[in-house]
């Protein structure tokens, strides 16, 4: 581990041990996977030199780009020229421009053996979960990036004793030790499709881009990732090659196969742009890897300590989990015992509270696991800091979608598995620790934590737009890169005039934290009762309903699905449109940012 000092920092947030905090100046938000996914794909096709994937879960078939910025239109159609411009803008080369409009389906596989195909390292680093008889796993994933060039090790180092369970959670990556992605999203889908990690900011409820191999649709998937430049990518390519030698050289002491992290990169930017600090955090179990075997490392945890007890004003929260006990299998918590370092960490929030605070919690309805786990973690909070929550400092909220066919209404959760924190509106996590004792102790999981009002901010205004469904698909593409500036005028002078338009429209409805937060509020109970009345959602945004205060609203709540999954007599029924392309709001026109 290393101690280092790169310049005058608020010690107050930041970590001491592990990776230093570094001074960025480029960095970009990237929410839910359409986006998230097409900024690597045309990464991996630029990339020169290497590509470092470290995954928990990765599906080779898997289209990174779907719909029009795969094909907008015919050779020579105003649209698909647009589509060259912006893919040329994107400084790809015209031979991966070809590549992308040859290649039928741009595919996890066929974009990474294309990389191969240019001399570029690819290296995948993949958890080795245990699987089902005669179901593919991880071997199989192996198999088929091997095939192509890649050269893929699975890690099976959290076969232990004492992490018999935990799993290696990481979702970074690194291109030319340049270009950093860190967050919650990994390049798969799962159980047939059903939890596909691509979906639009719209999450439309019939998006026929998510169609899965069995006709059905996938559920709706809210995710966050970070891409940036900068020296913080050292730090992450560094986590990859400790990850990776760790594991060679246990199977194998005498290997000469070690790689090495690029060197920090300095880059060269006017004075007059501001300065972003960010950190790269980490849990890595003790007795999992010979680089922290002993004590492991639990940097993730200390900066969400660090934050919750910075908050003087606001705590808003993204998460797949909030669990006080470690979940062991079974989906009851009275047959778990609680967690230390979790009991610790709903201390400080509940201290927060209890200072006058606002806690939002986002939380999925339908978990894939540990549904009443989490609702034993809001109770927890609760008790900790009664009076806080009943002057409603305490906002828990779910996502859903809805869509009307002939006289009927549907209605579906969104599966929540970002993992976002904001607090005060000037720091920001995102990564892939969960609220729980995997992501804080027992799983390896990689965030970055940023200072920086302006950024953080921007972030909230974002997120709580895509969920209220006041800004579309072609809004946030738009904006998201000039929020990856850090020159304050650049994100109005960078926009056009309609979009100048609609950024300051969202920062007057949005901008004030307690003005926000209201207009949460009414939405979700507007939405509770457009259910009741069996109407169509405004937005997305709902409330989160424990089962024990199920009563209350008048809803079934179940203790492991939820209530949404339970407001439907049948699927929905929909037919394909023949046409090639998908409709209009499925896949939202192309548009340089």
């Amino acid at each position: 581990m290393r101690i280092e000092k790169d310049f005058v920092t608020d010690s107050a947030w930041w970590t001491p041990t592990d990776f230093p905090v570094r001074e960025m100046q480029r960095l970009a938000f990237l929410i839910d996977g359409r986006m998230t996914m097409l900024e690597m794909c045309h990464r991996f096709l630029s990339a020169t030199k290497t590509i470092y994937i470290a995954s928990w879960g990765l599906t080779p078939d898997l289209p990174l780009v779907r719909g029009k910025h795969h094909r907008a239109g015919e050779d020579g159609s105003a649209e698909q020229e647009t589509l060259l411009r912006w893919l040329r803008g994107k400084r790809l080369s015209e031979a991966d421009i070809q590549f992308w409009q040859k290649c039928e389906t741009l595919s996890v596989v066929n974009v990474l053996g294309y990389a191969v195909s240019k001399g570029v390292e690819v290296r995948v680093l993949l958890w080795d979960a245990l699987t089902i008889p005669f179901q593919a796993g991880p071997k199989q994933v192996q198999e088929a990036l091997e095939a192509v060039g890649v050269q893929c090790l699975l890690d099976d180092s959290h076969l232990t004793i004492e992490h018999p369970i935990a799993s290696l959670h990481q979702k970074a990556i690194t291109v030319d030790g340049r270009i950093a992605f860190v967050g919650g999203i990994d390049l798969m889908s799962e159980q047939d499709g059903e939890h596909d990690r691509w979906d639009t900011k719209g999450h439309v409820y019939d998006n026929l881009l998510r169609l899965r191999k069995n006709g059905k649709l996938a559920y709706g998937w809210h995710d966050m990732h970070l891409t940036f430049e900068g020296p913080a990518v050292a730090d992450v390519e560094a986590n990859f090659c400790q990850r990776w030698n760790a594991v060679l050289l246990r199977r194998n002491p005498d290997s000469q196969d070690a790689i090495q992290p690029s060197a920090p990169e300095t880059l060269q930017a006017p004075e007059k742009l501001e300065k972003i600090q960010m950190q790269v955090v980490r849990t890595i179990p003790r007795n999992t890897y010979s680089f922290a075997l002993e004590d492991g490392i639990g940097t993730i945890l200390d900066i969400y300590q660090r934050a919750f007890a910075q908050a003087q004003h606001s705590i808003y929260l993204e998460n797949q989990y909030f669990w006080r006990r470690t979940y062991l299998g079974l989906e009851t918590p009275l047959l778990s015992l609680p967690t230390e370092v979790m009991e610790q960490l709903f201390t400080s929030l509940a201290e927060a509270l209890n200072r006058g605070v606002i806690v939002t919690l986002l939380l999925p309805d339908n978990p894939n696991v540990g549904r009443d786990f989490t609702d034993d973690g809001l109770k927890f909070l609760w008790e900790l800091a009664p009076e806080a929550v009943t002057s409603g400092k305490l906002q828990v909220y779910t996502l859903a979608s809805s869509v009307q066919k002939e006289a009927a209404i549907y209605y579906r959760p969104i599966y929540i598995h970002a993992k976002v924190a904001i607090v005060d509106d000037q720091w920001v996590t995102i990564g892939s620790a969960n609220l729980n004792n995997r992501g804080m102790r027992d799983d390896a999981e990689l965030n970055v934590a940023l200072l920086h009002p302006t950024m953080a901010r921007g972030l909230r205004i974002l997120l709580m737009a895509e969920h209220l469904g006041l800004a579309d698909e072609d809004t946030l593409f738009r904006v998201v890169e000039t929020m990856g500036r850090t020159d304050p005028t650049a994100h109005l002078r960078d926009m056009d005039a309609s979009l100048q338009k609609e950024w300051q429209r969202l920062q007057q409805l949005l901008g004030d934290p307690q003005d926000a937060l209201a207009l949460l509020a009414r939405q979700a109970q507007t939405n509770i009762e457009a259910v009741k009345a069996r109407q169509l959602l405004s937005g997305h945004i709902v409330p989160y309903i424990r089962r024990d205060l199920a009563e209350a609203y008048g809803i079934e709540v179940d203790a492991a699905n939820g209530w949404l999954d339970h407001l439907n007599d049948k699927d929905i029924p929909f037919e394909i449109d023949s046409s090639d392309d998908a409709p209009e709001e499925q896949a939202a026109e192309v548009s340089a940012p």
